[in-house]
């Protein structure tokens, strides 16, 4: 009798393990599934559903471990997510398998936002050995070298980036913004100009041709571009306050006033704006209502030196010689060298 509960223990251990293997899912290597669940992981991609599309590429993954484009296109679906490191392992066996342009850019693109961009550059230069006419990848490159200000190299890339791709509108606007970095102030405009020539809905290219104007003190022609700015976007409040500079510096504060509330009215919690039409305020000695401006811009930054400074000034103009030295002290305090001046010659 003891020897066969002994076996029947065995036995029963033997089954337990079959039934262990039975339920093991073997990866099957179905290429014509895998083609087709790719392509359902591509239409969903295309409409939006991204969890959907990235479940398909999961699948397709499963049927063909090899499939390159599938790890591709998961790695865009991730990156689409915020899911930066799965992104980047769907790129990193991207490229193992298939080193296309595609693959060392989108890598790129992930180290360029996580402030990579020596990493960024290695990819995009990547890219480009694989497709000599990837403008993309130039074009990044030469962002790579504008945030590490060079912008003789950045010039060199976004010419690049032009003759691939001929209508890139991004690509010359930004080498306007390098020339206009060099104070080439002509070849800025000329660059500008080809950006709204080839899209002129870009708003902030004129909104850039405008600052160019300003540099030059050519203040009529950016109040015309600024103007462009806000017709091809009336929301741009940036656009709005930046005219009203051009006003200001031209004498014309009524005007500079109006440019300044429209910014405020188009995002309410702008500081530069009310600091812009509190100086414009003081300037037609509207003093009181300048006050409530600079108190609403170091409301909302309150470290804003410039904001303290001119709130200072207004006081002494209104008699208030203590409350003008705090904020004197204040705006020394936050870097502004003037203030620092006239906090020691005027206050004790």
């Amino acid at each position: 009798m003891k020897y066969f509960i002994s076996f029947l223990f065995i036995m029963g251990f033997v089954l337990n393990m079959q039934a262990q293997i039975d339920t093991v899912k073997v990866p099957v290597d179905d290429p014509q599934k895998a083609e087709r669940l790719y392509n359902e992981g591509t239409v969903l991609f295309e409409k939006g559903a991204l969890e959907d599309a990235l479940k398909k590429f999961d699948e397709a993954i499963s049927m063909k471990a090899d499939f390159a484009k599938a790890y591709y296109n998961r790695g865009i679906v991730k990156t689409e997510l915020n899911d930066k490191d799965g992104a980047m392992l769907d790129f990193n066996k991207t490229i193992e398998l298939e080193p296309t342009a595609n693959a060392y850019f989108m890598r790129g693109q992930l180290k360029y936002k996580s402030n990579d961009l020596d990493g960024a550059k290695a990819d995009y230069t990547l890219a480009i050995e694989v497709d000599n006419m990837h403008a993309q990848s130039y074009y990044y490159r030469g962002s790579v070298y504008f945030d590490q200000k060079d912008y003789d190299a950045a010039i060199e890339d976004y010419k690049k980036a032009v003759v691939a791709k001929k209508d890139y509108a991004y690509a010359y606007n930004d080498m306007g913004s390098c020339y206009k970095m060099k104070e080439d102030y002509e070849e800025a405009l000329r660059c500008y100009g080809e950006a709204v020539k080839i899209n002129p809905k870009l708003a902030f290219a004129y909104n850039n041709a405008g600052s160019v104007y300003r540099k030059m003190e050519k203040y009529d022609e950016a109040i015309l571009e600024y103007s462009k700015a806000v017709s091809a976007d009336p929301d741009y409040y940036i656009a709005y306050n930046n005219r009203g500079l051009a006003k200001f510096e031209k004498g014309d504060y009524e005007g500079a006033i109006e440019d300044f509330t429209k910014a405020i009215d188009k995002k309410s919690d702008y500081a530069y704006a009310f600091n812009n039409r509190g100086s414009a305020k003081y300037k037609i000695e509207d003093y009181e209502s300048a006050l409530e401006d600079f108190d609403k811009a170091i409301t909302i930054n309150s470290s804003y030196g410039s904001a303290y400074l001119n709130r200072a000034n207004t006081k002494e103009m209104l008699r208030d010689v203590d409350g003008a030295c705090e904020d004197w002290k204040k705006a020394a305090e936050l870097g502004v060298k003037s203030a620092d001046t006239y906090a020691k010659q005027m206050c004790k």
